[in-house]
């Protein structure tokens, strides 16, 4: 079983477990003191615990032993991504996770059919960010991957611009591919956007060209909203070598 925690939750050998994992280990997997529990914190250590106290509220563990835990893709990629209805964001944020992105951000863009505000704004960021974290446990990432805010599609613009490799996932695009343009791709730091249901406008991909992104097309099969992402994600880690078995 891994848990996340920050760095300023050790103390000496012990390990105070966040709020949230303490009622999953007392009322859901009604563990007690003395079983086993693996602790992340981000910083490439992971650390093997016994399980000292055990409250409803409050979790201590102490370190056994701690090994350095690096299984991070050294290709960080950010996935900007138009909002979706129904399960299908929370989809693509899992299978992204899964796949190796490091970092994700929702936006809004013409044809994006959910639309945002109050109450629900923060339910859903709340969602979004739980689904990161219970997708980092699950498939046993050395930190939690991040979601950042929803923002408007020109701001997410803005900040792709920022990554040395800069892809536009675009339907309509004829002339350039995804392979071809990762196969001539330099540095570490990827920016994938993608679109929502209803794709982008001329107009949106006008903008992403004047802003430095590079349209690409990702085959002659129009795929999902929420495959797309995932299918760029996984072209991106075979082409750094991600995908490879350590030696």
């Amino acid at each position: 079983m891994r848990f996340f925690v920050t760095e300023d939750r050790i103390c000496g050998d012990l390990i105070a477990l966040e709020p949230t994992d303490a009622q999953h280990i007392s009322r859901v997997l009604r563990m007690q003191p003395g079983e086993e529990i693996t602790v992340c914190c981000g910083n490439g250590q992971a650390y093997l615990c016994a399980l000292e106290q055990v409250g409803k509220t409050e979790v201590t563990a102490r370190i056994l032993s701690q090994e350095t835990y690096n299984n991070e893709p050294t290709a960080f990629v950010t996935v900007y991504a138009g909002l979706s209805k129904g399960d299908r964001f929370d989809y693509l944020i899992q299978k992204c996770v899964e796949c190796g992105v490091s970092h994700i951000v929702p936006f809004t863009s013409k044809h994006c059919v959910v639309r945002l505000e109050g109450k629900d704004y923060e339910k859903k960021q709340q969602r979004y960010a739980r689904i990161a974290l219970e997708a980092s446990k699950q498939c046993q990432r050395s930190r939690v991957v991040t979601v950042g805010e929803i923002v408007p599609f020109e701001k997410a613009l803005q900040a792709a611009a920022q990554a040395d490799c800069r892809l536009f996932l675009y339907e309509k695009e004829q002339q350039k591919s995804l392979s071809a343009v990762l196969k001539s791709a330099q540095g570490n730091e990827y920016s994938v956007v993608t679109g929502p249901e209803g794709g982008f406008s001329e107009k949106e991909a006008q903008l992403a060209q004047e802003a430095g992104l590079s349209c690409v097309s990702i085959g002659p099969r129009i795929l999902r909203c929420e495959t797309a992402p995932v299918a760029a994600l996984c072209a991106i880690m075979y082409e750094t070598g991600n995908f490879d078995i350590g030696e």
